[in-house]
């Protein structure tokens, strides 16, 4: 049973660390106080002799502070990921799109809501056909 939770622990501490990862450095009401609408990382590699910067990662934000689009390089300035996203007036995520490195669609996900609950996800392939459907379901307390 420990095991058990224990597992359930790291994969719910593995995706917290994953979905706030671009978003965790700061808060939309920060980036929209600020009128943020870019920010870009540079990352020295020091210890390989890489005096020069190499940018790590690129992210937009729209005016409400939310971020639209990340790209995140590797050491040799190639693109390893680039998401878009989607968001609803309550400002939950309803659609991320993930782009190749030559900018074509790979895959989406769609997020379905209802009454400020995720109760669908749907993920896409890059011809924008449905090969996939989580349904969520909640239980509530009396």
């Amino acid at each position: 049973m420990m095991m058990k939770n224990t597992g359930i622990l790291f994969l719910w501490i593995l995706s917290s660390v994953f979905l706030a990862g671009p978003i965790f450095g700061q808060s939309p009401k920060t980036i929209k106080e600020k009128k943020i609408s870019s920010l870009t990382v540079q990352e020295y590699f020091i210890a390989e002799g890489m005096d020069k910067p190499v940018i790590e990662s690129i992210e937009k934000y729209d005016e409400n502070g939310y971020l639209l689009e990340i790209k995140e390089f590797n050491s040799r300035a190639e693109l390893k990921l680039w998401e878009k996203y989607a968001y609803n007036e309550e400002g939950d995520v309803v659609e991320t799109q993930f782009f190749n490195a030559r900018g074509k669609l790979d895959s989406k996900e769609v997020n379905i809501y209802s009454n400020g609950l995720r109760i669908e996800k749907q993920y896409y392939n890059n011809k924008d056909k449905l090969v996939k459907r989580k349904v969520y379901e909640y239980e509530y307390r009396d």
